[in-house]
């Protein structure tokens, strides 16, 4: 039987972050190289829902808790130092950086670091990751099969199931936003197998979402 990879996923979840910095700060050369390699974007919607791939009466599925109901690795980080020991050691398939820049958050150029560290976490990361910048209404996705670049709009929901599609994992029948890549021809065959895709759709189907 064919063995299909999925890409890894990457998540920088930057809360309170605006574009108008992020994408106009000359000294983010990082970030300014990722804008150039992927599509990025303004996005409409409430900004703590870009993860939501699906809502069942009580219970929100968001972007961790499906991958996680796939079987794979999901783990959440507050500081690089942590992030960049997970991605050196090779055992992971997702991981999400949560970062706040808010007023008194601590830093006192909370952009700028976020670029050092930002540069530093890409020296880790293969081809075959998927890395997405999230910041207030606004984004970055960065993907070797990704067929949009340059600007891209869209609703805050239609995120997740982009960086899903692009990912190679099955969407869910219900699934709340659009992907952006829907119907297009991707570079790369990824996916999961039919064992896996069994299993998650058994999974999906016990919370309600298929």
């Amino acid at each position: 039987r064919e063995r299909f990879t999925v890409m890894k996923i990457l998540v920088f979840n930057l809360q309170g972050a605006k574009r108008a910095k992020l994408f106009a700060d000359d000294r983010l050369e990082n970030f300014r190289r990722l804008m150039e390699m992927g599509c990025f974007g303004e996005l409409e919607g409430d900004p703590q829902e870009w993860n939501i791939v699906g809502r069942h009466e009580l219970h929100t599925l968001t972007l961790s808790e499906f991958l996680a109901q796939a079987g794979k690795d999901v783990t959440m980080f507050d500081d690089f130092a942590a992030l960049q020991t997970k991605l050196e050691s090779g055992a992971w398939d997702c991981c999400q950086l949560n970062a706040s820049f808010q007023a008194g958050a601590g830093s006192s150029d909370p952009y700028l670091d976020f670029d050092l560290g930002l540069g530093d976490t890409l020296q880790h990361l293969s081809d075959n990751t998927l890395l997405a910048i999230i910041g207030e209404n606004n984004f970055v996705l960065v993907a070797s099969n990704n067929p949009i670049t340059g600007y891209q709009d869209g609703s805050t929901l239609d995120l997740t199931p982009t960086i899903l599609e692009l990912a190679g994992y099955p969407l869910p029948t219900n699934i709340e936003g659009r992907s952006w890549v829907a119907g297009m021809e991707l570079s790369t065959a990824s996916g999961l197998n039919e064992d896996e895709q069994a299993m998650l759709r058994e999974r999906l189907s016990g919370l309600g979402y298929i």
